[in-house]
């Protein structure tokens, strides 16, 4: 993808109060480091590059970041909360039960292969501050509390061991897909195995 043009297409950010220029700022240094991360990488995501993407100076970039880490970090938060938002829109209303199970891995298969977590997926090897990667940590507890809270209420022996399985398992047919498997197949392989290893939890 062509990022070079983008500067020029830029319309100038202006809001009504400091307080929106700085939110528009924000989001739009967000936003510049996010596609920069999809189209070439987190290696791509320096400071002067997402300023160029996002028509700014250097400096208005460092007013909001100390440096391509944390905005790595920050595009890295933004993508798990809205990942956390959608499995809670989607399975908020249902009952803790063996469906409840089946909805979220449902939901978290449909979400991944949208390609809407693929930056957090390939973050691994991002070199972050430890205070991050604890945020990012809690994020992902959150995520998966929903899971666990539901695995308990079904008397699951260990549920932290029995969610991080499930996790495992959606993890494989995801890349399984990914590398062009047929995604019905590979659905339906993971709930056979789930339902073999937990016939007790999976619907």
């Amino acid at each position: 993808m062509d990022l070079t043009c983008h500067n020029a297409l830029m319309p100038k950010i202006v809001a009504e109060s400091v307080a929106a220029n700085r939110d528009l700022r924000q989001n739009a240094i967000l936003s510049a480091a996010t596609e920069i991360a999809r189209a070439q990488g987190f290696e791509a995501v320096t400071i002067g590059a997402v300023a160029q993407h996002a028509g700014l100076a250097r400096s208005s970039v460092y007013a909001y970041f100390n440096s391509s880490a944390d905005l790595i970090a920050d595009v890295l938060v933004d993508e798990l909360t809205d990942f956390i938002d959608y499995l809670s829109e989607k399975t908020a209303s249902l009952p803790r039960d063996k469906m409840f199970i089946r909805r979220w891995i449902e939901t978290s298969m449909e979400y991944i292969l949208d390609g809407r977590h693929s930056l957090a997926r390939a973050a691994g090897s991002v070199e972050l501050p430890a205070t991050r990667r604890a945020q990012l940590k809690n994020l992902h507890r959150e995520m998966y509390q929903p899971l666990a809270e539901t695995l308990v209420s079904l008397g699951a022996e260990n549920p932290m061991r029995v969610g991080q399985q499930i996790s495992a398992l959606l993890d494989v047919a995801v890349l399984r897909i990914e590398q062009g498997h047929d995604s019905v197949t590979e659905t339906a392989a993971l709930f056979n195995l789930l339902n073999q290893a937990f016939p007790e939890l999976i619907a």
